[in-house]
């Protein structure tokens, strides 16, 4: 009788390891692709998107020291190329990822001024903003350093009769230009739809809240009505609890679910 109890014990250590190891290793691997597709929203060249591929834990899991070939990976891809179907009419040219980084863009200056009258010089100046595709579509691009830089003289005609000066200069624009960029989770904190769950910025996505201490094999993490954190429930019906499946408040049920006992 001790030797079957023992034994029943020890399946269900080794179950609720398995469990803890399968879970414990698809989030690792969420984050190992997410890690990898937000370096490789940075390269700008094939090229460069290999290397960060052959650096990567996605072609490496076990880190073991390893050299992959990237120009065999290239020989393998014009190969591909080669075997497709493509039309003599298609023009076929070089690529430049469009990845989330700072890029020249226009910005209009003094627009106020310039429609209440006058002409103001330079009406637009170039400067770096971030912009550019993330490689998940609930990341946007945005900035992680931010400089202000001013420019002058700005100059405005002055047109028509009565004008006191026909040329005036304006005060320095002074307007914000992106040095660094980065793809940041568009999603906020209140955005998941269960209180049962919370947002993964790593992975910009809602999960599960996990139980401290963590639920056994015949548990599951839930968050009850009445609880603000979600706690361990029995799979089953606990003996003596009226056909509950949890702890009244301040105990907690033990690995079997045969009884509740106090919080340590």
């Amino acid at each position: 009788m001790a030797y079957n109890l023992i034994l029943r014990i020890f399946i269900l250590i080794i179950l609720n390891i398995f469990c803890s190891y399968g879970a414990i290793g698809a989030t690792r691997d969420q984050i190992i692709v997410a890690n990898f597709k937000a370096q490789l929203s940075k390269a700008r060249t094939l090229k460069q998107a290999l290397a960060i591929y052959a650096d990567s834990s996605v072609n490496n899991k076990h880190q073991v020291a390893m050299q992959t070939d990237l120009r065999k990976i290239e020989k393998d891809i014009n190969s591909q190329l080669t075997d497709l179907d493509i039309s003599k009419d298609d023009k076929l040219v070089p690529y430049v990822n469009g990845g989330c980084l700072p890029r020249i863009t226009c910005v209009p200056v003094y627009v106020q001024q310039a429609t209440a009258g006058g002409i103001v010089f330079p009406n637009c100046v170039e400067v770096h903003r971030c912009s550019g595709c993330c490689q998940e579509t609930q990341f946007s691009c945005e900035p992680t350093k931010i400089d202000y830089v001013s420019f002058s003289p700005i100059v405005k005609f002055e047109h028509g009769d009565g004008s006191a000066s026909p040329i005036s200069t304006l005060k320095p624009f002074k307007t914000e230009n992106h040095t660094e960029c980065t793809c940041k989770c568009k999603l906020k904190d209140d955005a998941c739809p269960s209180s049962a769950q919370i947002l993964d910025h790593e992975l910009c996505r809602c999960r599960e809240q996990a139980c401290f201490p963590q639920c056994q094999a015949m548990q599951r993490c839930q968050l009850l009505g009445t609880q603000d954190k979600p706690s361990c429930v029995c799979k089953r019906p606990i003996p003596g609890q009226n056909g509950a499946y949890s702890c009244q408040t301040g105990y907690q049920p033990d690995a079997r679910c045969k009884k509740c006992t106090k919080y340590p």
